[in-house]
């Protein structure tokens, strides 16, 4: 029960920021103007974007010290933690220097249409400078905590932090809407952020107080070229994620972005219960591996259930009641142009929540290179057929299908490289195929002879009803999901 109860945690600490966002969002933009506000909203997406620059050594540390806490070698947790906080700490510094003395140009470039925006924009730039050590450290050290799997402590930290990082704004406002003091104000966030953690894994991972922290140079390769791997996947994933949007603004314009975009965005915030389960996930299969225990089985099986049940209440809701759901938020005309586009992006997403279980089984168990191939392999492919779809007459459903098409091969590939590391897994792997076409084979069927909107909506209730059920079995420590797994 503690991957379920660390899961939990996970998920609350990366939701409810999002709830309390919601809520305070309109506020900071009637407060600081549409403009200021625009900037305010790159100055949070850069913060989280700043993490590749750790080279991927957060997550590389949770593998190596979940192997060594697996093989019983503690005692070099220690060192491999120094060598990689040193070496994220000087290269943090560099990109820290580099963009404060971009400052005023970074800040001229995104705000070149307010001038009078631009000098209190390049004070915040050069405080988002001296933040980025601090937030770079901080993943390290969170990748340190996952590897002792107390999630429980992180979540403590990420649940006020993603907080008070809103909220912030909003207590600012009262006595300025300077972007230099507001930006201030989340650089002493974020650096309380990081002596917190610090001091949480002082208490949690003893080694690091019974001696000096020495750097070891023959650690530096292990770490690089895993967290350099990763590092690949961090920066391409995203790059594909992106890139259709600037396709579909070449070939189609920027109304079109817009009816692609919007279900596109509010879809794919679904992956965030899925990732949750996926944090919680890798150092147990690091660990489990460096064991070589059986267990690794159960927990991949017991994964990919519980992600599918979590899925599939939102695609048979979409499958069946986009077209109100879009007419109801956004209006007729959004309706008329996205529907299609979501029912073709919410297959993708269910395959894509289904996939993070084998991407974070092939990373968790040392094979990092493998993924970061395969999506530097599919780049040019993918950006191939989605410009002949677009050109071809399809229109955005071509980039859904482009983008679809892509996750779905993805996932067969992920799943084959599971298999290959653990032979164990084939028996879970064609189960967990077998579902996702099944689960879209009903949900399209059952849209095209129910036509009834009333008959629907109750059909989605019920869904989700046995779908709760069945986790909340699992959570309160009930027997396994939808089928007993292990060998």
């Amino acid at each position: 029960m503690r991957v379920a109860r660390n899961i939990l945690w996970n998920a609350a600490g990366i939701v409810l920021p999002l709830v309390v966002g919601v809520a305070v969002v309109p506020a900071i933009v009637k407060g600081l103007g549409t403009e200021r506000f625009g900037f305010l909203s790159i100055v949070w997406v850069l913060i989280g974007y700043f993490s590749i620059f750790d080279f991927g050594l957060g997550r590389t540390l949770t593998k190596l010290v979940a192997d060594r806490l697996g093989e019983g070698r503690e005692n070099e947790v220690a060192s491999l933690s120094a060598t990689a906080g040193l070496i994220v700490l000087v290269s943090s510094l560099v990109v820290s220097v580099g963009i404060a003395l971009l400052s005023g140009w970074i800040a001229r470039l995104t705000l070149g249409s307010t001038p009078s925006l631009v000098p209190e924009a390049a004070t915040a730039i050069v405080w988002l400078a001296v933040s980025l050590p601090f937030v770079l450290l901080a993943t390290v050290l969170i990748g340190l905590l996952e590897a002792y799997h107390r999630f429980d402590l992180i979540s403590i930290v990420r649940l006020p932090l993603g907080v008070l990082v809103l909220a912030a704004p909003l207590a600012v406002l009262p006595f300025t809407r300077n972007l230099g003091a507001i930006t201030a104000v989340l650089a002493a966030l974020r650096i309380l952020n990081a002596a917190t953690l610090g001091w949480l894994t002082l208490r949690v991972v003893p080694v690091l107080r019974q001696g000096p922290l020495r750097f070891r140079r023959e650690l530096v390769a292990p770490l690089l070229t895993f967290g350099g791997w990763l590092t690949v996947s961090n920066i391409v994933g995203p790059l594909m994620v992106y890139f259709d949007r600037f396709v579909i603004a070449a070939l189609l314009g920027s109304t079109a972005i817009a009816f692609y975009t919007v279900p596109y965005d509010v879809l794919n915030r679904l992956l965030l219960l899925p990732q949750a389960i996926q944090e919680v996930l890798f150092p147990s299969f690091a660990m489990l591996r460096a064991q070589n225990s059986p267990r690794v089985v159960s927990l991949f099986s017991r994964a990919s259930s519980t992600t599918m049940l979590l899925m599939l209440p939102p695609l048979f809701g979409t499958l069946w009641l986009a077209y109100v759901g879009l007419d109801w938020w956004v209006g007729d005309t959004f309706a008329h142009n996205s529907t299609q586009v979501a029912k073709i992006l919410m297959v993708g997403v269910l395959v894509n929540a289904m996939a993070r279980t084998p991407i974070v089984f092939v990373q968790g168990v040392g094979h990092a290179k493998w993924s970061a191939v395969m999506h530097m392999c599919e780049l040019p492919f993918y950006a191939l057929v989605l410009w002949l779809l677009l050109r071809g007459g399809l229109g955005i459903e071509g980039a859904a299908y482009a983008w679809t098409g892509r996750i779905v091969v993805d996932a067969i590939v992920l799943y084959i490289m599971s298999m290959r590391l653990e032979p164990g897994l084939s028996r879970t792997a064609w189960r967990d195929l077998a579902w996702i076409a099944s689960a879209c084979v009903v949900a399209v069927v059952v849209g095209l002879v129910l036509t009834n909107l009333v008959a629907r909506l109750v059909l989605v209730l019920l869904v989700s009803v046995a779908c709760a059920t069945a986790l909340l079995t699992y959570f309160t420590g009930g027997r396994p999901l939808l089928a007993k797994s292990g060998r």
